[in-house]
């Protein structure tokens, strides 16, 4: 076990060591090469659903990363959809507002399909949708089962300057809510940095009752790739590509697969059985229908 132990903590120290290469953080004109990505995913038996684990109906909910909106990912959506599960977009609308704010938007999105479903709901996010996922899953573990983060930065907010650039401004450009209720002006935020969006460079572990796992490229031109793994090396999954592309790479798609398939839960239909079985075993409820008649 303790040779185990040590392996593992190499292994984590080996991806974490900085190359020469990647000392001066992520190079972003990798990122036209998105485009390949996608071709790829075209050209995948992955993309009709052959040689992956099939779903078992269960909700999956997709969040969008920075700056763009749920049509993003609707690649993925029509995927989870033919190998077997039931998915949904985020309705967040443009993931470019307070962190607080969209945290509670995809609160109410996945309480509803809570409430639809009846079942624990799984939620995949790239990159700082998956920061919203954790501190979703962070607050309400009632409803949230599973998180799989496709190069979310979930260790810190940091990415490329230009990125930061612009997160900067829509930071400073929207109003952010207060813990009394009320809104604060950017120019209030600045002055007073009372938003928690001032403070929200790293989200804390979800609770053990809840799977999740990080894929991450070192390729990655947007987000430094050592940002997207988790402590536990175990659950870190390197696939390659772009940070534009996760969301239609292949390699990506055949492990989130995996994942999903590692976590099912009963279906609708094994609860609808199981409570029928419970019912027949309880002889109250069992002679209730006769006493009835």
């Amino acid at each position: 076990m303790v040779s185990a132990s040590a392996d593992a903590l190499k292994r984590s120290r080996r991806q974490a060591r900085p190359t020469p290469e990647r000392e001066s953080g992520p190079f972003i004109w990798r990122e036209v090469l998105w485009v390949l990505d996608w071709l790829s995913l075209r050209l995948s038996p992955v993309y009709l659903g052959l040689g992956v684990p099939r779903g078992d109906g269960s909700p999956v909910v997709l969040v969008p990363g920075f700056l763009t909106t749920d049509v993003y990912l609707a690649e993925m959506y029509l995927w989870l959809r033919r190998i077997g599960y039931t998915p949904y977009f985020s309705g967040i609308g443009i993931n470019a507002d307070c962190i607080h704010k969209l945290t509670k938007r995809l609160e109410k999105r996945v309480q509803a399909v809570h409430a639809e479903t009846g079942r624990p709901v799984r939620i995949i996010g790239h990159s700082l949708g998956g920061v919203l996922a954790r501190r979703l899953a962070l607050a309400r573990p009632d409803i949230v089962s599973q998180i799989i983060f496709l190069g979310a930065p979930i260790r810190s907010l940091e990415a490329h300057p230009s990125l930061m650039a612009t997160a900067k401004w829509v930071a400073n450009s929207v109003v952010h809510p207060q813990p009394d209720g009320s809104s604060q002006s950017p120019s209030a935020l600045l002055a007073g940095n009372d938003c928690e969006c001032a403070s929200d460079h790293c989200v804390p572990t979800p609770p053990p009752s809840i799977r999740r796992a990080s894929l991450y490229s070192r390729d990655d031109g947007m987000i430094d790739w050592r940002n997207c793994l988790e402590s536990d090396p175990s659950l870190n999954h390197e696939v390659g590509g772009t940070h534009i592309g996760l969301v239609f790479n292949p390699r990506a798609y055949r492990i989130v697969a995996k994942l999903l398939a590692q976590a099912k839960g009963p279906s609708r239909r094994r609860l609808a059985k199981r409570a029928g079985k419970r019912a027949g075993r309880n002889p109250i409820l069992a002679d209730a229908p006769r006493q009835a008649a």
